[in-house]
């Protein structure tokens, strides 16, 4: 087994064991910080993901957890597949009870349906991370044959697009607040809404149901994308930071990017292959000479010392994999090695002191504090994402006898 093909399994088979048995919650005893109060659920948190961890502080916190663990059983179930370990599957039986929990159910009410997906504050649902969680839901369906996710997946898609599509505007209503029951706009969007591609989740549900509905509402937004692209590749102008900041979001360009891929599948239109492409240069643009990421740069390039994002080299890999095998573009496989390189060693090892952290993979550092030991800051996103770029890789016959040069600081002393 190559180097590439020994890390990347191994990558995988750690890090979706860290989600299904350290990152989830598995009793009402397991602690956790939640800085924004958010309203405990039914049931309790049983199943949801903790997916953020101070390695300094060893504390755990909540931040828009249902999801974060729609996100995590995509990548624990690439896992089960490839080893059919039923503690996996278990683990993700567990984050999908835990999600369907968490849409209401209550015919006749005004509610029903809506998926309490609290991220940014303790009132509102954000319809944007609603679409983010529906993909593990399908997933696991799929896996196991039980309807309830998928129709639960559907239930969730359908409040959303029946209440809060702006078929005009090609748009989608920010938030949801719970309690007086109605579609708001986020304070700080320039716009009376934002599109919600998130992982084609809209595309798949028209394809799995035959309801053309979901198609027309994702094709509607990747119109609405084309226009309100800026900077090229990516796009400043949609939440969760406001445009005047000039900060980009790194992870922008997967949610809405990546999926001018499926659009384009869907309709041979061009434009969204173009845009497919810029976003692929935007990565390319973005990536730093050992294959990291900073999180939050600015227009013109600069961006925090510190302000790492595994997530984005772990997302850019994802999209250049599909560019590769669409175009056998070099540049793309120059890429993937060097991102490659920073997500195996952005690992954190079996043996690691702190057992809370072992097979993830940090997100981003902690700034000095005049200690030898600022520490990470460890988020699920970093180890789902990597997952799911592993599972990319390993498909690439290009990439099975490679070997990759060790991360190195390159000063010359």
């Amino acid at each position: 087994m190559t180097f590439v093909q020994q890390g990347g399994e191994t990558l995988i088979h750690d890090g979706a064991r860290w989600l299904a048995e350290v990152a989830r919650v598995h009793s009402n005893d397991d602690t956790f910080d939640d800085p924004r109060s958010y309203p405990v659920p039914e049931g309790g948190y049983l199943g949801a993901v903790r997916n953020e961890y101070d390695t300094k502080t060893r504390t755990w916190f909540l931040n828009g957890p249902v999801w974060h663990t729609g996100q995590a059983i995509v990548a624990v179930l690439i896992a089960y597949r490839r080893s059919g370990e039923p503690a996996l599957l278990d683990a993700a039986w567990a984050m999908g009870d835990y999600i369907l929990r968490n849409i209401v159910t209550q015919p006749g009410h005004p509610n029903d349906g809506l998926m309490l997906s609290y991220e940014g504050d303790n009132v509102t649902a954000n319809n944007q991370v609603t679409f983010e969680t529906l993909p593990g839901l399908l997933d696991l369906a799929a896996v196991t044959g039980d309807s309830s996710y998928a129709i639960g997946a559907r239930r969730a898609a359908d409040f959303v697009l029946n209440g809060g599509f702006l078929a005009d505007e090609g748009l989608i209503v920010d938030h949801y607040h719970v309690g007086e029951q109605r579609f708001v706009r986020d304070p700080d969007a320039v716009l009376p809404g934002r599109i919600t591609l998130d992982d084609a989740a809209l595309a798949r549900l028209s394809d799995e149901t035959g309801d053309p509905r979901y198609r027309d509402a994702f094709l509607a937004m990747a119109e609405r994308a084309l226009r309100d692209e800026d900077p090229r590749g990516t796009w400043i102008v949609y939440p969760p930071w406001h445009r005047d900041t000039g900060r980009l979001h790194i992870r922008a360009s997967w949610w809405w990017g990546y999926p001018m891929l499926i659009a384009y599948d869907l309709t041979r239109d061009d434009r969204f292959w173009q845009m497919a492409l810029r976003v692929g240069e935007f990565y390319l643009e973005q990536q730093n000479l050992d294959g990291g990421f900073p999180y939050a740069p600015l227009r013109d390039g600069r961006h925090g010392s510190f302000a790492l994002a595994t997530s984005g080299s772990a997302v850019s890999t994802i999209i250049w994999c599909d560019l590769y095998r669409r175009t056998h573009d070099g540049r793309y496989l120059d890429a993937i090695r060097r991102s490659l390189r920073f997500l195996f060693a952005a690992r954190f090892s079996p043996d690691a002191e702190d057992e809370q952290v072992r097979g993830a993979l940090w997100e981003t550092l902690n700034v000095p504090d005049g200690s030898t030991t600022p520490g990470y800051r460890v988020r699920d996103i970093a180890t789902i994402f990597a997952i799911r770029a592993m599972d990319r890789v390993l498909a690439l016959d290009e990439l099975a006898d490679e070997e990759l040069e060790p991360l190195s600081n390159a000063m010359p002393w």
